[in-house]
């Protein structure tokens, strides 16, 4: 007996085929659960660090002068300590010289020998005060002074120091009136203290 070959659907068997199955949706198992869509993870949304707050360079303290700096110091010293500050003249024509015994001097730097003359240059411009000081010391000499007066003032400088005080010293050792000189002091505070100096001077040669 022979084997029947399995009949082949026709052309319109095919297309009606189709278009039964057109349609036709698969079905889904109870067991088989629905996937679930895949999370996408989301990233962190990205903080950017706040800018760092722009550094205030504090300004450097200003470099002051010798000038400022000294009044500063001057006004930090209490008034009374101010009145005992004692200035020393360098280089300083004060004391006595060769030709003056000690027992003279002593009395002309204690205030005790007589005062003969005095001039008082308080007041004077330096120029003044210098021709007015050399005529003075020549004029007494030439009379026969033993002992004068300079009064200068002390002055309105910060530490008492007086322009005329610092000149006159000076002054005395010039060429034209040193030589006239036996010696120098400042006076006691009855004749004027800091403000004011002994001077002096050599005897008159007669002839």
């Amino acid at each position: 007996m022979s084997e029947r070959r399995p009949k082949l659907p026709t052309a319109d068997e095919l297309a009606l085929w189709h278009t039964v199955v057109r349609d036709a949706a698969p079905l889904i198992s109870k067991d088989r659960k629905a996937a679930s869509p895949k999370k996408v993870p989301v990233p962190a949304p990205l903080t950017q660090a706040p800018a760092p707050l722009p550094r205030v360079l504090e300004a450097a303290p200003a470099v002051k002068a010798p000038a400022e700096r000294l009044a500063e110091m001057l006004r930090a010293v209490p008034v009374a300590a101010k009145a005992r500050v004692n200035v020393q003249l360098a280089p300083s024509p004060l004391g006595r010289v060769a030709g003056v015994d000690k027992r003279t001097d002593e009395k002309v730097r204690k205030g005790r020998m007589g005062i003969d003359g005095r001039i008082d240059l308080h007041g004077m411009t330096q120029s003044e005060a210098h021709h007015a000081l050399t005529g003075f010391i020549r004029r007494s000499h030439t009379m026969g002074r033993r002992m004068v007066l300079v009064i200068t003032g002390k002055g309105q400088m910060p530490r008492g120091e007086g322009v005329l005080r610092l000149s006159v010293p000076r002054w005395l050792r010039e060429a034209d009136i040193g030589p006239l000189i036996l010696s120098v002091h400042q006076a006691q505070p009855q004749h004027g203290g800091g403000g004011a100096y002994y001077v002096l001077l050599k005897r008159r040669r007669e002839g």
